[in-house]
């Protein structure tokens, strides 16, 4: 079993006529939400969002700002329930050209880290191909002829046939392909902190799916 791994995030408050300020590490209760705004003399509709402390691969200033506290909530909590194995594949679709650019990407990928598989230090054709082959200097299986094939050409060819890319961090497929329509995740009540939010902030709230919320 791989190790648990903490991915780190904070938001803070501020009232929108002051320069109180407080951090808010997520995951957060309700409560902690609730004693977090008191601390800044916070009340329905006149806080703000004013600055955040993300540590997400590939997850841009713009993405998270744009994303209700609720939804980000719910995604700091599935993200602390990732190994250190998984984190790293995450960071491997980072570095290629499917990394996610959607805040429910990342929630989806949560739920499904067994679809993806990431040999590290396989960065080529060639290296991919000497993974499933051998090194050409030693016997694989006493088949001799394993040492004539091209292993960059078999690489290649298995990679194109997987849909497998190339990243710096190893060599990543996917069970399930890479473009998926997102799935409706509602954020469990528990971390639903939308109750607290101004509607000058993100609109008028109501029972939204995950999907509504961040625009499928």
């Amino acid at each position: 079993m791989g190790i648990r791994t903490k991915v780190q995030m904070n938001i803070a408050v501020q009232l929108e006529n002051g320069d109180k300020r407080v951090w808010l590490p997520l995951p957060a209760s309700k409560a902690r939400f609730e004693a977090a705004l008191e601390r800044i003399d916070g009340e329905f509709g006149n806080f703000k969002i004013k600055e955040y402390n993300c540590r997400v691969p590939a997850m841009g200033r713009g993405m998270f700002m744009d994303t209700p506290l609720a939804v980000a909530n719910y995604l700091a909590y599935r993200l602390n329930k990732l190994t250190e194995d998984e984190i790293l594949t995450l960071c491997a679709i980072s570095h290629s050209d499917y990394y996610f650019d959607k805040v429910q990407q990342y929630i989806d990928f949560t739920f499904q880290t067994h679809c993806y598989t990431l040999l590290t230090g396989i960065t080529d054709e060639e290296a991919l191909g000497m993974y499933h082959i051998g090194d050409p200097k030693h016997y694989i299986a006493e088949k001799v002829l394993k040492q004539y094939i091209d292993r960059r050409e078999y690489g290649k060819r298995l990679a194109e046939a997987e849909n497998g890319v190339f990243t710096s961090h190893g060599y990543l497929t996917s069970s399930i392909g890479w473009d998926l329509p997102p799935k409706d995740r509602p954020v469990p009540e528990s971390l639903n902190l939308k109750g607290y939010l101004g509607e000058d902030l993100y609109g008028d709230w109501k029972d939204y799916s995950l999907t509504e919320v961040i625009g499928g």
